[in-house]
């Protein structure tokens, strides 16, 4: 199985979920680079679930406002609609239809269990026991990470201190050891750098 999902494919996928709520969860941690208790209530702390009202409305782009889970620090993911105007209109039209509130007001084992409905066929490699891991929806987060490395998210690839901010990593380091999908093939058009031409 290949591990990276690629952007169009995963695209294709969101968009064929017929159930309103379970696209808008995993469209929602995957634009966001969530952790999945950053969405939905944490397995182990405290934290409470995304807010409709931490979606920001704005003329070219919506605006996911996280908390981060593991150092409490804030942070603003931008969506452009421009770019991505699938991922805001499914994000945008779930927290109008919520209002105020909860957009997820679920438990992190609604959403694993959501993600492993529509895909059954990824499995983490973080325990020995793949079928009964609670790991499996975090894929989301290491392909988005993979797709802004890749340039698939922007039009060009995006250096990985940035793509660390977004989903709330104090060091690339992280996501650069268990999320990184991508290979030398997806910067050549950047290592190449023809040279402009000189007129005669």
């Amino acid at each position: 199985m290949q591990e990276l999902m690629p952007y169009h494919e995963l695209k294709k996928r969101l968009l064929a979920i017929p159930d309103r709520k379970h696209q808008a969860l995993l469209c929602t941690i995957y634009a966001a680079m969530a952790r999945v208790g950053e969405i939905v209530r944490g397995r182990y702390t405290p934290t409470q679930p995304l807010q409709a009202q931490a979606i920001k409305s704005f003329a070219n782009k919506i605006e996911i406002h996280v908390h981060s889970e593991k150092t409490d620090i804030p942070r603003k993911v931008p969506i452009f609609r421009n770019r991505e105007q699938w991922l805001a209109a499914t994000i945008e039209g779930h927290a109008k239809a919520v209002g105020q509130g909860p957009l997820f007001p679920y438990s992190t084992r609604w959403a694993e269990n959501v993600f492993s409905r529509w895909f059954p066929e990824f499995k983490s490699r973080r325990t020995g026991n793949v079928d009964g891991s609670k790991h499996t929806i975090h894929w989301l987060r290491g392909w988005r990470y993979s797709h802004y490395r890749r340039g698939d998210v922007t039009g060009r690839p995006v250096e990985s201190k940035v793509a660390s901010l977004l989903g709330g990593w104090v060091s690339s380091a992280t996501p650069e050891r268990y999320y990184d999908f991508t290979k030398i093939e997806d910067f050549e058009v950047e290592l190449e750098n023809e040279p402009e031409e000189v007129e005669a």
